[in-house]
């Protein structure tokens, strides 16, 4: 069944780059699915009072960042639609108008109706993130900001035995039949780890017709989410999949801390699902 890619274009306060629209029009190349952009226009409620408007013209400034946003989204729209018709990619288009502070719901919400979402780790992003992780019930893909080809021959498995590490394993299923090779990374020294698990789902990978095997890395009391990165950077992996861990806690997102590493910075592309 042809895939179907979601692609938000970030207008305010920071734009989503050139380089991830090239990024996302890479793999939905490589992956002949249909790709979706979305330009999310915000709009900036005027809060302004009678003693605020002496100082600054909080109206003025509203109405500013709201064409602002357009002109972007306008812009980036029209990229993305040269780019795709340059690369003969199935791309289709959307328009979000949202309240500022509403974005990230607004995000998570449309995020649903597709099979992945790209996203670009930036840090104003962040927010948008987590809430299309765990809010949106898809798995993402998290690009930092450089050039990727679109093709996915080595994918790196990160594994612990958990339900978020199994889920992400499905949600990868597609990249994995079609890599040439598959890792399952398991970090040895930081938490117990039932072995048997990971070895039947190499095995089952490996009666697919997926050529498979199993890594293991010490963590030597560095960051787990570092480690895994520079072990799938050593085995030249092009994705690394994980499954993002978190919960609520006195309404405050408490991430896991493999999940809190990836979320602050990357090196190559992650799959991340929950």
């Amino acid at each position: 069944m042809k895939q179907h890619i979601f692609v938000p274009l970030l207008t305010y306060p920071d734009a989503t780059s050139d380089v991830m629209i090239a990024n996302a029009i890479a793999l939905a190349r490589h992956m002949q699915a249909t790709l979706t952009v979305c330009a999310v226009e915000i709009t900036v409620p005027d809060v302004s009072n009678a003693l605020s408007s002496l100082i600054i013209d909080a109206a003025q400034m509203a109405r500013e960042a709201g064409a602002l946003s357009r002109k972007r989204g306008s812009v980036l729209t029209q990229k993305a639609m040269d780019e795709a018709r340059a690369a003969s990619v199935d791309l289709r288009t959307r328009k979000i108008k949202v309240e500022e502070p509403f974005v990230v719901e607004a995000l998570a919400e449309a995020s649903r109706a597709y099979d992945l979402v790209l996203l670009e780790l930036a840090g104003l992003s962040r927010p948008i993130v987590e809430a299309v992780l765990f809010g949106s019930g898809r798995p993402l893909i998290l690009y930092p900001p450089a050039p990727f080809g679109g093709r996915i021959d080595h994918v790196a498995i990160a594994w612990d035995g958990s339900h978020a590490a199994a889920r992400a394993a499905h949600d990868a299923s597609i990249f994995l039949e079609c890599a040439s090779k598959v890792y399952l990374l398991t970090v040895i020294d930081e938490k117990p780890v039932t072995y048997e698990t990971g070895d039947y789902l190499v095995e089952n990978l490996l009666k697919s017709g997926v050529v498979a095997e199993v890594a293991q890395v010490r963590a030597r009391d560095e960051p787990v989410g570092e480690v895994l990165q520079n072990k799938a950077f050593e085995l030249r992996a092009d994705l690394l999949v994980m499954g993002g861990f978190g919960h609520s806690r006195l309404r405050e997102f408490v991430l896991g801390g493999a999940t809190r590493a990836v979320l602050t910075s990357i090196t190559l592309p992650i799959l991340l699902s929950h």
